[in-house]
């Protein structure tokens, strides 16, 4: 850390140098003179600053964060919503220290504008506060802050980076939602009963109301003593108080992630996810979650209350921040490459290896070349990774617990699975793969439902939110799958995101006829999987953000739903 010239510093040493030039080529001894007394003034100036880089590297400057509740109920954090930042700059040294700025480092979710300065005197702390606006709703992490310090004229500068990285949850964004969710038609009698009443055919249950008797009603249901008083046939209409059983499947592939960040597909997704399981909670009904892509990304099984919201929640957070092998699309020398350059930033480890050993030397194994040739120690990385795992979890009771939440990798290569989930933990991004072998969606599809059914036996209600591409890539597959989701469940709506209300606005008419253009190939994409959905019966509504996820539903409900055969 070294200082080094601000820009009225530069313009000042250019113009002394300016002075000297012109004056050694006309013989102007004033001007000569003019230079050196400006020179000798700045260099004095200079080493008056310096001592300040002497105080960061004696580590006298300390920095601490923290996030205040957010203004969600239950002082959660929500995506386009800001919350404050509050930083605090502690002097220990012996001289009053001018913080020019700060540049705030943070995962691409994150989105700051402004850098906060501050004056500190000596053996004081100073608070300032800045706004954060978080664009999508995920585990975003603040890395570190870079401070710049300056002189009282502004003629010098230094910068120094403070790592100090905290984590913070993000919920996604809060999706009005009227009423309760998909309601199936007969629902299941459960251990707990819901708050909702459906009416049911029986001789149980509380009575509804007494009618007249019409044609096909069975005699069992004749209310005798009501048929006596009137003199014509009346009959019980009962109703039971039952649980619906709500099953989400969640597709998280590369076409849902297409788009700006925080208005993708995937958002509005996570969004519309969230509002129902949130309106099912409320009406103490059950309800579930199977994520996938070309396989099951994260389940969560039914179940109710406020806690396993929570837990659902969790884990659609977690699919906005996969970081598995067969579904990033990074090699293992950019893997490797990523980290190490983190490390270096963050932690002041180098991990590359500055000599090359000999061709047959048995350090080749645990050797990885980067992308620009750079050679790494990839077993150093993964020790270090895995002791800065541990400080991260900790060693404490709710370490084990702490482990236990962390879904399993896939990673073949042993060496690299610390390096990832180091990535997942430190909000590390990973490209995700935007592209899948032939048939691979229908796989996860089928595989997603199979999980569906065996964790919720035969749910009520089933909600699949898709883009629908690459499902009729295999038909017979595909079929199978349908026609088993159909026979489970009793009710099964696609929620597919509208192609054009995710493309970015056009700006000009060659930007709206790229723009159609976009929408029509995108629709193509989605066209097989959606006639194919439809011909076995599955009602398919498509949507986005602007649509009421009321009137969306109600669409569902009223489609018509064919049996497969």
């Amino acid at each position: 850390m070294i200082p080094r010239l601000a820009t009225r510093g530069k313009l000042i040493l250019g113009t002394a140098l300016l002075f000297l030039l012109v004056g050694s080529l006309h013989g102007a001894p004033p001007l000569v003179a003019l230079s050196g007394t400006i020179l000798t003034v700045l260099l004095a100036l200079y080493l008056a600053f310096y001592p300040t880089a002497i105080l960061l590297r004696r580590k006298k400057i300390e920095l601490s964060w923290w996030v205040p509740p957010g203004d969600q109920p239950g002082g959660a954090l929500s995506a386009d919503r800001p919350f404050q930042l509050h930083l605090a700059f502690r002097n220990h040294g012996s001289r009053k220290l001018r913080i020019l700025g700060t540049k705030i480092l943070a995962g691409s979710g994150l989105q700051l504008d402004e850098k906060p300065s501050a004056t500190v005197k000596r053996g004081e702390q100073v608070e300032v506060t800045t706004t954060v606006k978080p664009l999508a709703a995920g585990y975003q992490v603040l890395h570190g802050a870079a401070l710049t310090f300056g002189d009282a004229l502004g003629l010098f500068d230094i910068e120094a980076f403070f790592p100090n990285p905290i984590a913070v949850k993000v919920f996604p964004r809060t999706v009005a939602l009227r009423g309760a969710p998909v309601r199936a038609v007969g629902g299941a009698l459960h251990e707990q009963v819901g708050l909702h009443h459906v009416r049911r055919r029986g001789l149980s249950g509380e009575l509804r109301e007494l009618r007249e008797h019409s044609h096909g009603d069975p005699f069992k249901f004749i209310a005798w003593k009501a048929t006596a008083r009137r003199g014509q046939l009346m009959v019980r209409d009962l109703e039971n108080e039952i649980v619906t059983t709500h099953m989400v499947l969640l597709d998280v592939g590369g076409g849902m992630r297409q788009g700006t960040l925080g208005k993708t597909p995937l958002d509005w997704a996570c969004d519309a996810t969230a509002a129902l399981a949130k309106a099912a909670v409320a009406n103490s009904d059950r309800v579930g979650l199977v994520a996938f892509d070309t396989r099951p990304v994260c389940e969560l099984p039914p179940d109710t209350g406020h806690h396993h919201y929570l837990q659902l929640v969790d884990k659609l957070l977690d699919t906005r921040s996969l970081v598995d092998e067969d579904l990033t699309d990074v090699t293992a020398g950019e893997l490797v490459a990523l980290v190490a350059r983190y490390l270096a930033h963050q932690e002041a480890i180098d991990v590359r290896v500055k000599i090359a050993p000999p061709l047959d030397d048995a350090r080749w194994s645990s050797i990885q070349a980067g992308p620009d040739g750079q050679l790494y120690d990839v077993a150093a990385t993964g020790r270090l990774c895995r002791r800065l795992i541990d400080l991260m979890i900790g060693s404490d009771k709710t370490a084990k617990e702490k482990r236990a939440k962390l879904s399993p990798l896939v990673e073949p290569d042993a060496q690299l699975a610390p390096l990832r989930q180091f990535c997942r933990l430190r909000g590390i991004e990973l490209p995700y793969r935007s592209a899948w072998e032939h048939g691979k969606r229908t796989v996860g599809l089928q595989r997603a439902v199979e999980r569906a059914v065996t964790s919720a036996g035969r749910p009520d209600v089933v909600v699949l939110v898709s883009d629908l591409a690459g499902f009729a890539e295999d038909e017979s597959r595909a079929i199978k799958a349908l026609a088993r989701l159909r026979r489970a469940a009793g009710s099964v709506i696609a929620l597919v995101p509208s192609a054009a209300a995710f493309l970015p606005p056009a700006a000009s008419p060659h930007g709206v006829r790229v723009r159609d253009l976009m929408a029509r190939d995108q629709k193509a994409l989605v066209e097989p999987g959606r006639r194919l959905l439809t011909r076995h019966g599955i009602t398919v509504v498509e949507g986005s953000p602007a649509d009421s996820l009321d009137r969306l539903l109600a669409g569902g409900r009223r489609g018509p739903v064919r049996r497969a055969g």
